[in-house]
């Protein structure tokens, strides 16, 4: 083998190695990226089911549940919070009517 032949395998390894970390980089940047949406995601929805819950009347100066009440309290709550999804992500909703419609 010659120096040229050499020096040509190597640089293709180098340049094979240099796209192998380029692919995982950008994996490693789309799998964040995909991570801080689910996070955010999450935040939101817990944002709205706070205000939800203050909306249904059950923070501030409410007196606490009896058990009998838990159930009522939070199907208040489910209901208003499923509204203001609706306002927020309709087509989320858009979603969910056609798989109830399915599913009759």
């Amino acid at each position: 083998m010659s120096e040229n032949e050499f020096e040509n395998g190597h640089d293709e390894e180098h340049e094979g190695h240099e796209h192998e970390v380029e692919e995982a980089l950008e994996e490693a940047l789309e799998l964040d990226t995909q991570t801080q949406i689910f996070l955010e995601m999450r935040r939101q929805n817990v944002d709205l089911l706070k205000i939800a819950a203050e909306v249904a009347g059950y923070t501030g100066a409410h007196a606490p549940l009896k058990p009998g009440d838990l159930k009522s309290a939070m199907k208040s709550i489910w209901d208003v919070y499923s509204e203001l999804y609706v306002w927020i992500d309709p087509e989320e909703s858009d979603d969910e009517e056609d798989d109830e419609e399915d599913d009759l």
